[in-house]
Parts: structure tokens; C-alpha cells; sequence
């Protein structure tokens, strides 16, 4: 994979373009569709992250930096000051290589994300795209921070992101597509409702509320026993506060006591978090008779997902993948929820979201099937 010549636009439709013109298109933004189709190679993805820039500002400030420690470490406590030195150069200038070379955070991004390399189909309308890499769709609502014009690149979740799900560049449209396409964000057309892939026949659905799996998405935390960065920012605010309060009283030499009781406070929370999480569960399914099904009534947002042996849609009220299950990272089973990570991240199947118990006996089953053809389970 050769990276293209240095002259060679990194978007082909940038230059042709009068920016004093840019504004202008014959597009009617009320009915706007366009299908388009490329390929997309590992070197347009290492030049659209490649930061010759910020590498040629950090890299000499780095050395010069090296240096001037280096010297005052020498002198302070002698060879080891050099070894020192030059440990903490190297931890630094692997970070700016992985952060800012194009070609290093493109294999980081492929190793996650390895469908991105190779053709691309989709569809741009009225606010939407869906993009078909082989055999993995994504739909997602269409806005003008998700499209980079100099870079010629359209990326999901937006083009800051370091680890997108979507890319695909400029050159997968024409010229005139690709400027409508501009004009069409400009106009910021209303979002329009996704069209999420039907279930086959053979799939189990979980439908929920977007609430309602937000908050369920929480109590996975506390069941997993990961403890909550929200709740210790909390009871260490209030501990900062209260170590103010010896002083005030005049008894400033009881303030040894407060980090003790900030961590005790923090550890009760957190078994008592831990514990609420297993008793709600508990109760919920308990009882063959009154399991939590689908109880929530969905509402206007809600979030559909299915899954069988060769496929998995998931969803938010945002966008919705269809992925082959070759890409399945990792799979977790619990009392209440399937887990599947894909592309380094946990993806959610909350058994309340599930028609009945049956369903979600057989759903298991499927999911185990999936672990069991896993290279590294989880």
C-alpha cells in the first residue's frame, strides 16, 4: 500500500472548488438522494491522520526540553539523571507518533475497525447515510460536522473522532454529487427517522426505551462491579467540603480523620450500589410468573436490536449497525444482559428488552454458539 504522491490532492473535488462560490449549487435541498460508490485504501486513511504539523511543533520542543532536563538531572543526581532522561523522551515521542503519524494510528484504527479497508456502496438522503463496507451496513443521521471538506473525508461519529465507524471519502462521489452533498448540510435539512435492517425470521429482538436502556446500561456497572467515576467525584467534592469544617470549629487537628472517612463513605456507596444493582435483578426474575419483559411502554425513542448466529444489528437514536458476526470481539453471558464487544467496544443486549423467557433462553444459546466460534473468547 503506497501513499500517494505529495502533490496529489487529499481530496479531489477541494481544489477544483471556488470558495468564494461555495455557497452556490443548483441542489433542492427538499429532495436530495444520491447513491455513490469507491473503495477506500489504507493509504487515503493514513494521510487524512497524518499531522506533519503538530509533529514538526512537539518534536523539536520535546528534544529541546530533553535537553535542558537532561542537564539539570546530570548535576543533580549524575548518570542516572541521563538514563531518566531518555526513558521519559521515548515514552513521549511514542505517544506523538501513535497520536499524530498517519500511518501508525491507521493500523491502531484498522485493528479496531477492520472493515473500513476495501470497497464502499451507500446511499446519501435527506439526512441520512448508510454505507455498506462487503457485508457490514451503517445508517446514521447525516450532519455537517460529520464531513471534513479539505480533507474530502465523511466520518462517524464526527471527523475529530480518532477511532470513526464510518469513512468514506470524496472520491466515492462525483465532482457535482460531492458539492450538492455540501449544500445539502448547509441547509441542515430536518432529520429523518432511521430504517433500521428487519429481523429474519430466526433473529431474537430487544426493544427498548432509550431511557430505558440508558438506565440499564448504568446498573450493568454496578453488576460487573465496576465502581463509578461519577459517584467518587461526588464524595470527594463533599470531602473537600467537609475538611473545611475543623477548621472553622477550631478543631483543625481533626482534620486527619476526613480522608478516612471520604474513602469509607466512597466504599459504602459503592457495596451499597453494588448490592441494590443484584437485588433489583433478583427481584425481577425471581418470580417465574411476573419476569420484567418488556414491561416500559417503548415511547417515540426506542432502540431496536436483533441478533442470530450470523448477524447483529445494535442501534441508538442516532444510528444502527448490521454486523456479520466474524467481527464479534468477545462475548459475555449474565443473569441480565448479553454482551458483545465489537470494534473494542460492549455492545448491550438487556434481557428486559426480550419478548419472554423463552426468547431469552434461545438467545443465549445463539450468543454461546458466537462465543464458541470465537478465536479469544472474552
Amino acid at each position: 500500500m503506497n501513499s500517494p504522491a505529495p502533490d496529489e490532492p487529499i481530496n479531489p473535488w477541494e481544489s477544483s472548488l471556488d470558495t468564494s462560490q461555495a455557497g452556490e449549487s443548483n441542489f433542492d435541498g427538499d429532495d436530495y438522494s444520491i447513491s455513490f460508490r469507491g473503495n477506500l485504501e489504507f493509504s487515503q486513511i493514513s494521510k487524512y491522520f497524518n499531522s506533519t504539523l503538530q509533529i514538526g511543533l512537539v518534536v523539536p520542543l520535546v528534544l529541546i526540553s530533553a535537553m535542558i532536563w537532561g542537564a539539570i538531572l546530570v548535576v543533580g543526581i549524575g548518570v542516572t539523571g541521563l538514563f531518566v532522561t531518555a526513558l521519559m523522551v521515548a515514552v513521549v515521542l511514542w505517544f506523538v507518533l501513535m497520536r499524530y503519524l498517519g500511518s501508525t494510528h491507521a493500523r491502531r484504527l484498522l485493528k479496531r475497525r477492520p472493515w473500513l479497508v476495501g470497497p464502499i456502496r451507500g446511499l446519501v438522503s435527506n439526512g441520512r447515510i448508510t454505507v455498506w463496507y462487503e457485508d457490514l451496513c451503517i445508517q446514521s443521521t447525516l450532519e455537517s460536522f460529520m464531513i471534513h471538506p479539505y480533507r474530502g473525508m465523511i466520518c462517524f461519529p464526527d471527523v475529530e473522532n480518532t477511532f470513526p465507524w464510518v469513512m468514506v471519502p470524496s472520491s466515492c462521489f462525483f465532482e457535482d454529487q460531492w458539492h450538492d452533498l455540501l449544500a445539502s448540510c448547509r441547509r441542515r435539512p430536518p432529520n429523518r427517522t432511521l430504517i433500521v435492517q428487519a429481523a429474519p425470521p430466526n433473529a431474537w429482538e430487544c426493544e427498548l426505551s432509550t431511557q430505558r436502556s440508558f438506565t440499564l446500561g448504568n446498573r450493568t456497572r454496578a453488576l460487573d462491579w465496576r465502581p463509578s467515576s461519577g459517584l467518587f467525584f461526588l464524595v470527594l467534592v463533599l470531602g473537600v467540603w467537609t475538611s473545611f469544617f475543623p477548621v472553622v470549629m477550631g478543631i483543625a487537628q481533626q482534620r486527619a480523620w476526613v480522608p478516612l472517612l471520604v474513602v469509607a463513605v466512597w466504599v459504602l456507596a459503592e457495596v451499597a450500589r453494588f448490592t441494590f444493582a443484584h437485588w433489583q435483578v433478583h427481584r425481577e426474575y425471581s418470580d417465574p410468573n411476573r419476569m420484567a419483559y418488556r414491561q416500559e411502554s417503548l415511547g417515540d425513542q426506542q432502540q431496536f436490536q436483533w441478533f442470530n448466529t450470523e448477524q447483529i444489528v445494535f442501534s441508538d437514536p442516532l444510528h444502527w449497525v448490521l454486523c456479520p458476526a466474524r467481527y464479534v470481539q468477545g462475548v459475555k453471558i449474565r443473569n441480565s444482559w448479553i454482551e458483545f464487544r465489537i470494534g473494542e467496544e460492549p455492545i448491550f443486549f438487556h434481557r428486559e428488552g426480550f419478548a419472554d423467557e423463552a426468547s431469552w433462553q434461545a438467545a443465549c444459546k445463539d450468543a454461546l454458539t458466537i462465543s464458541q466460534g470465537l478465536k479469544k473468547p472474552l
